[in-house]
């Protein structure tokens, strides 16, 4: 997912870039100066999208969450979930968690940008 964020991030920069790039070159009396601040403009605005987005996002179905207190590297090693449902902080999510399991759990935080929602496990079934 990360690598998806990042490859989007760099998508909104070029296309704000070449958007200053154009806005420099047809208005009259633009300095150099003027095309460095449009340059930042353009940074930091996808800067801002890199950091804003896994919370408009929210959590997606097909995304991979984290079990609250499953131990860290368990999550690594391919003992993770994958959300069913959609799903903010909060409200309810459906979990595959493999072998035929599935859970419902509560959103409890987004962690960051290099790791997974974490949930909260309230119900889990198994299914055949």
């Amino acid at each position: 997912m990360i690598w998806i964020l990042i490859l989007n991030a760099a998508k909104l920069f070029l296309g704000l870039f070449a958007i200053s790039l154009i806005y420099f070159a047809i208005t009259p009396g633009q300095t150099l100066f003027d095309l460095l601040k449009y340059t930042a403009l353009s940074a930091g605005v996808s800067m801002l999208f890199v950091l804003l987005y896994p919370r408009v996002k929210k959590v997606r179905k097909g995304d991979p969450v984290q079990i609250s207190g499953a131990p860290f590297p368990f999550h690594f090693m391919g003992f993770g979930a994958i959300a069913d449902s959609d799903a903010s902080i909060g409200e309810e999510v459906k979990v595959k968690l493999g072998k035929g399991r599935v859970a419902i759990g509560i959103v409890e935080s987004y962690e960051g940008l290099l790791s997974p929602p974490r949930i909260r496990i309230v119900f889990e079934e198994m299914v055949k």
